[in-house]
């Protein structure tokens, strides 16, 4: 009952910390703000974590990492099959970046770029941006670049480039949501329409 109720704590430290962070940017947030929030004493926090920076890091892992870990695997199997609807593939990925954010999308769009303002004097937290970046540019490489071999997307431009917008564009519209929450982000579709050639299924529809 005791390590149920450690996690159970520990869990709630990292929602409320999540929280707070997107409300006041982390610097503004204390451990007695945080602690407060959960209604546990300031004493229990040592318990989780050495320092409000540690926690940091764990909210990070937790609730900010947009990882593919799972996603890649399973769109590696379809990306090279004859039959491969790049454009498809692209849209769920899409698709799943904005799930993996969570319920409060708002919330999560928030914290992110409070974490993007502390990794100016932070280097783990800079770090950890760029490596971030990096896997994700490299998986969406991969899957342009399947889709100019397929004649899917367009060859005039070159392949990091389509990555990099495609990139941009998404980045786009987690701040443009910070201050028109009602946006529709699945515009981000028709804007694929310019580095798509045609859509090879659309024939047999």
């Amino acid at each position: 009952m005791k390590y149920s109720t450690g996690i159970e704590t520990k869990r709630k430290i990292i929602d409320a910390a999540f929280q707070l962070m997107a409300d006041k940017g982390f610097d503004a947030v204390s451990i007695d703000d945080i602690m407060t929030s959960i209604g546990r004493a300031k004493g229990s926090f040592y318990v989780h974590f050495k320092s409000k920076e540690e926690l940091l890091y764990e909210v990070m892992r937790i609730r900010l990492d947009r990882g593919h870990g799972q996603m890649a695997e399973e769109i590696l199997k379809e990306l090279f099959k004859d039959n491969c609807n790049v454009r498809a593939i692209l849209e769920r990925v899409t698709a799943e970046v904005h799930v993996s954010s969570g319920e409060d999308y708002l919330t999560w769009a928030f914290a992110y770029y409070h974490l993007l303002t502390h990794s100016r004097k932070d280097e783990f937290v800079r770090e950890w941006l760029e490596t971030n970046a990096d896997q994700w540019s490299a998986f969406l490489n991969m899957i342009v670049k399947r889709g100019q071999e397929l004649g899917q997307i367009r060859t005039d431009v070159d392949t990091q480039t389509i990555t990099n917008m495609c990139m941009g564009i998404v980045l786009g519209y987690d701040i443009l949501f910070m201050f028109k929450p009602r946006i529709d982000v699945n515009e981000v579709y028709h804007i694929h329409d310019w580095m798509f050639i045609s859509d090879p299924f659309s024939k047999n529809e």
